[in-house]
């Protein structure tokens, strides 16, 4: 994990995505070839999205940065986000382990309730892509503070757990730097 870049910070930080903006994110190659979308509004939710190469759904463990990265944000109406899924709450039809990632998915894997940080949201990993939309194949952690939805998302990898610390270490440090 790296601080995220200075300039990229500065940009999430200057919109209402402030409380969601990490200050830490995979190590990678910013320097090149990083397309950043946004921040930008969009109808009514907000999305900054960074991405380094492109995703490999069928072999999940060539997604590790720095190699790829796509991190999305999100914050408003994430339902409408993300293609009207509901927050999931304390839904569960998954658990997270490894060799999960791979694979076409028609519906989210849900992975319960989790808090960190003291943001007490919801794990789980969105449908594939196109289903998913702009976070096919993502681990995501939804949560609400003041009465507004966030969301954090990072393209899957396996193993998935270490996919996991890496999403947990970029909530960690949200509103922090």
């Amino acid at each position: 994990m790296i601080d995220l870049p200075a300039r990229l910070a500065l940009r999430c930080k200057a919109t209402p995505l402030r409380p969601a903006c990490p200050g830490v994110v995979p190590r990678g190659p910013y320097s090149h070839g990083l397309v950043v979308s946004g921040p930008q509004r969009v109808n009514q939710f907000w999305v900054f999205d960074l991405q380094q190469g492109a995703p490999n759904d069928s072999s999940p463990t060539l997604n590790r940065p720095p190699g790829v990265l796509h991190v999305t944000i999100y914050g408003g109406n994430i339902g409408q986000a993300i293609g009207g899924m509901a927050f999931p709450g304390g839904r569960r039809n998954a658990l997270l382990r490894d060799g999960i990632v791979a694979g076409k998915r028609p519906k989210p894997l849900l992975f319960g309730p989790v808090t960190w940080s003291g943001k007490m949201g919801a794990l789980f990993l969105a449908p594939s892509y196109p289903v998913g939309g702009q976070i096919g194949g993502h681990l995501a952690f939804w949560w609400k503070a003041r009465g507004t939805n966030y969301l954090i998302s990072i393209h899957a990898w396996e193993p998935l757990a270490e996919c996991k610390k890496a999403l947990q270490a970029m909530v960690a440090s949200t509103g922090s730097r």
